[in-house]
């Protein structure tokens, strides 16, 4: 008998911990799936969700490193099968009432509350599971039994196939309910698997019991702590990563759980067997990783490109994390322990993330610092020229102090400043330097570095004579360098660079680093002046911060064997990509919340002191209203909701039906929407961030709107859909939605249930307005599948941008609009001015419900062009994605005739 459960206890034991662990994972997005309607759909959701099972996973491996402790297996086996009957008592899986309604001043801890109380003892006593099985294994006799670290893998192989199993497989077949049902009864079956592997282990181990013994020497503190940052650095990666696809996309199972599996992929080859030539390639691999991911934060035109570069980043990094994690393992007998230390970390990461960070930062600064720490876990070594590595480094500096002159100084004037700096350090290089130049060469490039310094200084402090102003064919006047001095300035920018350089690749003979570091610093500077004097006022902020950013890359490659700075490297990339962000403007407020980043930038133009400065809130990367801040132009709505949009002219023809319109706002922003209502309107707005309704609808907030034209206006906080259900049905007139997360969607907000809805609280005659911009996801499509399904008539209108004086390109943005209605004889009756609403035909495919959001599929239609071609059929290449029915479906309605006028928004007074 004892043979034969030998023999059975490597697949027993390996069926059973791939099963458990693609349990526990199925459990993860299948609970964030069901609680993230009840917030707004926030990003933060599943990285609080994340946060939070990290922590039932330390729970469940402090229980099995406690009970593995227990001599006998027979007690211990006992123990845990009382534990999984009673976490099978709160099963099937459903979101408490106990914690009440969600509260949106501190939805974590609501969050964190429902979490415990719903899901929190399943899955803990599930994640028990891979210690205690591996530490029952180990006491099997089996001839591998000292190094059951290969079910490690299996567990782990079991997380990565449930968790791409949920969006692949689950969530598309089955609803809610019939997921927790199902759910339920898959716990039953790993219980008894799990049970079985204790049988096994018992039978395997023989009748007399063996008491566990310490073959291997106790680890010290400083191992233990090694082993929680090993694991806390990937950890607060992986919610880091989320965080910043979630903002941009939708938050949704099939985006959540691409960075976990990543997350997962790497343990699994951490963990190995013979795993050096893997860890070589990825200590060579990683230094390129990183660079991409700085080189793809300027691949906004290319979104597949720019995450696949964060991707590349991020998995090359917690790779290099979890190596040094499996070359620090210890003894088999110390697996309860190791497993303990290792989650506690993960735990530590996650909260740091997931909880602290929000609150000690205003923006994802965790994110480049967990970068930069990954780095710290490579192994040092030497570099045969170290000179350039140093100098890298300080050419990466100084590109960041290029960023600071960029956001106070124009291009050409900055790029003199940098010359300046760089003449200075051109001359501490000459005088300092660690070379093996002979005397006359050394004091020669010592004289042509200081006449070069004050050539450029020379030239910085008398801008107003020798540059001329110029207009350019685009209007823009720029400043040009008269001839002799553009050829004077290259002549010796070029002939100093050469030394620096020359400088920079010789031996180091005496270690003296300030002649290395002041050749890095003086390169860049001379290269932006060969630049300037080449192509003149064409040096424009973008190619110096582009430029900058490459010589980042340079200094990330080059210090591959010195961990130190090749984390200060990826600081100073991030450090510049934070500037650049605000260039050309002043950020006067940024926090963050729950919700995301808010920020209110202001753009001044210098050169027209007339000119009003105009306020733009951002809520991450996306515009979410801008205001021009003067009493004469304050009350106009600019952005998507000028009226000349699609959006305002479809808020203004709905109000335009009724004497006093009462408007349903489902998304605050910056509160245009307000003065597109006359005083005899109502306005009542339903916002679930308390942070954008301080910022625009308060007094003393940056935007005004709302307090100067609807002052009475009612503020439901919340999420809208919770929210709105409980108002009267017939309330609305026009029901706006228009809520969004940066350029995330709340999906919950477009189902075909929500759509219901809308339209059972507007009235008889009222519509609902769906704005659907979107850079990435094909929403027209999913609104267009809702609406058929719903049996309901829409019209749509894609707007073009409206030029406005003083406003840039923030006038009037581009803005795709489907309205609603229960009746064709309402959409008939709206007074549109625009002769191009049309019908968009429901591709097939079943329309988003609460059951069923199909993400992957808005995503690859946004992606490969199927929308842009359903709403502008007349492009060229089209006739692969249309038929011809949709195609004569596509052309403008005739039921829709332009009206006489539009209705002005309020005057001001």
């Amino acid at each position: 008998m004892q043979a034969l459960a030998r023999r059975a206890a490597a697949p027993v034991f390996a069926l059973a911990m791939f099963s458990s662990a693609a349990l526990i994972f199925v459990l993860q997005p299948l609970f964030a799936r069901m609680v993230t309607p009840l917030l707004g759909g926030s990003p933060a959701v599943w990285n609080t969700s994340m946060a939070f099972f990290q922590a039932a996973l330390l729970v469940g491996y402090v229980y099995a490193h406690l009970l593995a402790r227990l001599k006998d297996i027979r007690v211990q086996a006992a123990i845990h099968a009382g534990v999984l009957v009673l976490a099978w008592t709160v099963l099937p899986l459903h979101v408490t009432n106990a914690m009440g309604p969600p509260n949106s001043f501190h939805p974590a801890l609501w969050l964190l509350g429902v979490l415990t109380l719903s899901a929190g003892a399943p899955f803990a006593a599930a994640s028990a599971t891979a210690p205690l099985l591996q530490s029952w294994y180990a006491r099997t006799g089996r001839a591998d039994a000292h190094d059951p670290y290969y079910l490690y893998a299996a567990s782990n192989l079991g997380s990565f196939v449930g968790l791409l199993g949920y969006p692949i497989l689950i969530e598309p077949l089955l609803g809610a309910h019939a997921q927790s049902l199902a759910w339920a009864s898959g716990y039953v079956l790993v219980a008894g698997m799990i049970l079985l592997s204790g049988a096994t282990a018992i039978a395997a181990h023989g009748d007399a019991p063996k008491a566990e013994t310490h073959t291997g020497e106790a680890p010290s503190w400083k191992k233990r702590l090694y082993w929680m940052a090993a694991d806390a650095i990937p950890s607060a990666l992986v919610l880091g990563v989320t965080l910043h696809i979630l903002t941009d996309v939708a938050s949704a199972p099939m985006i959540w759980v691409i960075p976990l599996a990543l997350y997962l992929v790497t343990f699994i080859l951490a963990f190995l067997r013979n795993n050096e030539r893997l860890e070589k390639a990825t200590l060579f691999v990683h230094p390129i990783a990183m660079a991409l991911l700085v080189t793809s934060y300027y691949s906004t035109r290319n979104w597949v490109g720019s995450i696949s570069g964060i991707m590349a980043g991020f998995f090359f990094s917690a790779l290099v994390c979890h190596l040094a994690l499996s070359r620090s393992r210890p003894s088999a007998d110390r697996l309860t322990e190791f497993y303990l230390f290792t989650s506690l970390g993960g735990v530590v990461g996650g909260a740091f993330a997931a909880f602290l960070a929000p609150v000690i930062f205003n923006n994802v600064y965790e994110y480049p610092l967990a970068l930069a720490a990954a780095c710290l876990f490579r192994p040092r070594v030497s570099f045969s020229m170290p000179r350039l590595s140093d100098a890298s480094v300080a050419a990466a500096a100084m590109a960041a102090v290029l960023a600071i002159v960029l956001n106070v100084r124009p291009p050409v004037t900055g790029a003199l400043i940098m010359g300046a700096l760089g003449a200075v350090a051109v001359v501490i290089a000459a005088g300092w330097g660690d070379d093996n130049r002979p005397p006359f060469a050394r004091y020669a490039f010592l004289g042509v570095a200081a006449v070069h310094a004050l050539l450029v200084i020379w030239v910085a402090f008398h801008i107003e004579t020798y540059f001329v102003t110029r207009t350019a064919a685009d209007g823009v006047q720029r400043l040009e360098l008269l001839q002799p001095w553009t050829l004077l300035l290259l002549a010796s920018s070029f002939l100093v660079l050469t030394f620096a350089v020359h400088g920079t690749v010789q031996r180091r003979l005496n270690n003296n680093r300030v002649g290395d570091f002041a050749y890095g610093a003086a390169i860049p500077s001379l290269i932006f002046l060969v630049l300037l004097a080449l192509i003149g006022s064409s040096l424009d902020a973008t190619k110096m911060i582009i430029a900058g950013l490459f010589f980042c890359c340079a200094a990330i490659l080059l210090n591959f064997g010195r961990p130190i700075m090749m984390a200060a490297a990826i600081l100073i990339s991030f450090f510049i990509i934070f500037l650049d962000e605000a260039m050309g403007s002043r950020v006067i407020t940024q926090e963050r919340s729950f919700f995301g980043v808010l920020r209110t930038r202001v753009i001044e133009d210098p050169a027209d002191p007339h000119a009003p400065p105009l306020r733009i809130l951002m809520h991450g990367t996306t515009i979410h209203g801008a205001q021009l801040a003067a009493p004469l132009f304050s009350r106009q709505p600019l952005t998507y909701y000028n009226p000349h949009t699609a959006l305002g002219e479809a808020i203004v023809a709905g109000l335009a039906a009724s004497d006093n319109a009462h408007l349903a706002l489902i998304g605050l922003g910056s509160g245009s929407t307000a003065c597109l209502m006359t005083p005899h309107d109502h306005l009542t707005i339903f916002e679930i961030d308390p942070a954008v309704v301080r910022l625009s609808a308060m007094p003393g907030g940056d935007f005004t709107y709302v307090t100067q034209c609807q002052p009475r206006a009612d503020i439901r906080l919340g999420d809208a859909r919770l929210q709105i259900a409980n108002e009267p049905d017939d309330s609305y007139n026009v029901i706006v939605v228009d809520a969004f997360t940066s350029d995330a969607i709340p999906a919950h907000l477009l189902t075909r249930e929500a759509v219901a809805l809308y339209l059972r609280k507007a009235t008889p005659d009222g519509i609902v307005i769906l704005h659907l911009s979107n850079r990435n996801l094909a929403l027209v499509s999913e609104a267009a599948r809702v609406a058929r399904d719903l049996h309901v008539p829409t019209l749509y209108r894609l707007s073009d941008r409206v030029n406005m004086p003083y406003t840039g390109m923030f006038g009037g943005l581009p803005a795709s609009v489907m309205i609603v209605a229960r009746s064709p004889q309402t959409l008939s009756w709206l007074r549109l001015q625009s002769s191009d609403w049309r019908v968009v035909p429901a591709p097939p495919g079943a329309g988003w419900s609460d059951d069923y959001i199909n993400m992957s599929r808005a995503l690859l239609e946004g992606l490969d062009g199927a929308e842009n071609c359903r709403i502008s059929p007349y492009i060229e290449g089209c006739d692969r994605f249309l038929t011809p029915e949709e195609q004569r479906a596509a052309r403008p309605a005739a039921t829709v005739s332009p009206s006489p006028a539009l209705r002005a928004p309020r005057p001001a007074p």
